[in-house]
């Protein structure tokens, strides 16, 4: 194994805090590159069939851009998703968060990490990003964080979380990282396929899980046989998608209990470049942009529907208030740990 990491400047916050990057390359000559804002998978270039390397993740144009910019491969924490009204409880203990969603709370809200300068380093053929999490929204107690980066000449990119709070919490890290293998900015003639036979049931109006689940099998979130996106949205039958004249996925799917492979995998025919998801979480989620905002991305293009794909691996939302789901809660003394795998390869 020959990997390579390095470091330098990316540039500065409006604050004037300084961001390192951190790039790790395997003897391919394929890379990755991480910032210490939110942990940021900001570049990740691989090989496709003709041997040409390009970048298969969105980011932001430039280090000015990079607070603003939306689709870019942040760590999401404490706790990604939603929580339903922003209350939980915990051994009889209750919970009120600070709400910033019309249905309460959602991805960490004021303390996300996808918005933290992280601290970054390098550990061998890893690059580290820790965090101490001071709580301002409600969750009771501070965590210790920290995120490891390694990327090997098997083109395997590896994401370990690590997470420790001084009490109890809900603790639900993700990367919201939005992929495009085919470089084409449309992502709807990618093949996907999902490990997932049943999906979340979500409260009426509500992107807000009950506790229910239901099968995928003859709708349009179904991908446990592969086939484009654009595929599976020619199959609604017009009562599926909830959004207007832009229809795009939002799906949480629950995986088996025991996967003993990839949990998803992605395809894109035009290039050849394949990506496995590799998971210990309980779900992943399906998002597909619809496009509501545009905003500039990384060689000048303009960034719209369709223009990434995420599989964003963790507990299920508002699993700290369905008991039907794994639970998310963390007792004193106890550490997450996780790891998520995506696997590039070429076909």
């Amino acid at each position: 194994m020959v990997t390579i990491v390095t470091s330098d400047i990316y540039g500065r916050l409006a604050d004037g805090r300084e961001v390192r990057r951190f790039t790790i390359a395997n003897k391919n000559g394929e890379y990755v590159q991480i910032l210490e804002y939110g942990a940021t998978i900001h570049t990740l270039c691989v090989l496709d069939r003709e041997g040409r390397l390009g970048d298969v993740v969105l980011g932001a144009a430039c280090p000015e851009e990079l607070e603003r910019f939306t689709r870019g491969g942040r760590v999401i924490g404490r706790c990604a998703n939603r929580v339903k009204d922003g209350h939980f409880a915990i051994n009889g203990r209750e919970y009120q968060l600070k709400r910033n969603d019309t249905d309460g709370f959602i991805h960490g809200g004021d303390d996300n990490y996808g918005r933290k300068l992280f601290t970054g380093s390098i550990e061998g053929e890893s690059a580290v990003f820790k965090l101490y999490d001071q709580d301002t929204v409600g969750f009771g107690c501070d965590v210790d964080v920290e995120v490891r980066y390694s990327f090997d000449d098997l083109g395997r990119l590896n994401i370990e979380y690590e997470m420790t709070a001084e009490n109890d919490t809900i603790l639900n890290p993700t990367n919201h990282a939005y992929f495009d293998l085919g470089g084409t900015g449309d992502i709807r003639d990618h093949e996907l396929w999902l490990a997932a036979e049943n999906r979340v049931i979500f409260e009426p109006g509500t992107k807000l899980p009950d506790g229910g689940l239901r099968s995928v099998h003859g709708t349009p979130a179904d991908f446990t046989a592969p086939r484009t996106v654009r595929e599976a949205m020619a199959s609604d039958d017009g009562t599926y998608f909830a959004s207007g004249s832009v229809p795009y996925y939002d799906e949480f799917y629950v995986l088996p209990e025991r996967v003993t492979g990839p949990a998803a995998e992605l395809y894109a025919p035009s290039t050849g470049r394949g990506m496995r998801v590799y998971t210990d979480m309980p779900s992943i989620v399906v998002y597909t942009d619809p496009g509501k905002t545009q905003e500039s991305g990384k060689f000048g293009r303009v960034l719209g529907p369709y223009c990434g794909i995420c599989l964003e691996t963790g507990f299920a939302p508002n699993a700290v208030n369905c008991p039907e789901y794994k639970s998310p809660v963390f007792m004193l003394g106890a550490t997450l740990r996780s790891t998520t795998v995506y696997e590039f390869y070429i076909k």
